[in-house]
């Protein structure tokens, strides 16, 4: 599971508490926390109200926290790499994986919104609302940028790149262009065991669909329209292409979250038929199959659209506006 970096620190000094590294009556200071971590204050300090209000750590009359909840002396010194390292790890937070914690939830809003027309994001409410570092924001904002859902238009504000019928089919046209091109290439040297288990996958979906997560769709559509094209081994065909990223969260954040499940499978057998054409060594007929499902794609995702934008509810977060 994805961690804040709050959760990351949190548990970093929990368990050095708990541990005795951090012995009873130390004195805890926000900005030497802070420094040794490489973070800013705002998580620490949100770290220490946490672990106070656990009574792990406790107020005094000095600056800071101490250690316990009624240590019987005061200890002064700086904190150092070695009351925290673990099986020889330096203590650190990974602020990939913090960021990586609050995507899906913003994503969701985003598309959702993109769907019913034009939207500003504001930075600064952003970070509020998910109480987070202005850093860990950016770094939100810079992945819904490179996937094509958002755009800078000055200091602290950005648009909803609108999801309408027209940047629909442009986005459909690019992939119909580029994935071809990339699966038949990748089809030329693609591990068998690789696409046995795209296959595996897929049958097994198959057989419980309905009752499958969406979760499960999401995972599918990208074994094809990712890690498979991916395969062609062209990353400048990659990077265009992850500008159609918005195509596959459409359904990622419909379907089965706010749409139900329409009650034939959406894409499985079109997918078997492709991976088969790989597997009987016929790449051609791979890409000329993977053209055939696109466009079959872009009638049904365009009619979920529709639905949506015509009697989908949403509820807008505070840091976007119409």
């Amino acid at each position: 599971m994805t961690q804040t970096l709050r959760d990351q620190l949190y548990t970093a000094l929990k368990q050095s508490i708990v541990g005795n590294r951090l012995e009873s009556g130390l004195v805890l200071l926000e900005g030497n926390i802070a420094a040794l971590f490489s973070i800013s204050r705002s998580p620490v300090r949100q770290t220490l109200s946490r672990l106070h209000e656990e009574q792990y750590i406790c107020r005094f009359e000095g600056r800071g926290y101490l250690v316990g909840a009624s240590p019987s002396a005061i200890v002064r010194r700086p904190l150092s790499e070695r009351d925290f390292k673990q099986l020889g790890y330096a203590p650190k937070v990974d602020r990939t994986v913090s960021w990586q914690a609050h995507i899906d939830g913003v994503e969701h809003d985003i598309v959702l919104c993109s769907i019913k027309g034009a939207f500003e994001l504001n930075e600064l409410q952003l970070s509020k609302s998910l109480n987070v570092s202005r850093t860990v924001t950016h770094q939100i904002l810079h992945h819904l940028r490179s996937i094509g859902l958002v755009e800078k238009i000055k200091y602290n504000s950005w648009s909803v790149v609108p999801l309408d019928d027209g940047r629909l089919h442009n986005l459909y046209e690019a992939r119909r262009q580029l994935e071809p091109y990339m699966i038949v290439r990748a089809a030329r040297h693609m591990p068998e065991s690789t696409l046995n288990g795209y296959i595996a996958k897929l049958k097994d979906a198959a057989d419980s669909y309905p009752n499958i997560k969406g979760e499960l769709l999401d995972a599918l559509e990208n074994d094809l329209h990712h890690s498979a094209v991916s395969l062609g081994a062209n990353q400048e065909v990659m990077d265009m292409l992850r500008r159609t990223h918005p195509i596959l969260l459409i359904s990622k954040h419909l379907l089965g979250r706010v749409l139900k499940l329409p009650d034939q499978d959406p894409f499985f057998d079109e997918h078997l038929c492709i991976f088969e054409k790989i597997r009987q060594q016929q790449p051609e007929q791979a890409g000329k199959a993977l053209v055939t499902h696109l466009e079959r794609s872009e009638s049904k995702v365009l009619d979920r659209l529709i639905h949506f934008r015509e009697s989908g509810d949403i509820d807008i977060p505070p840091y976007l506006r119409q």
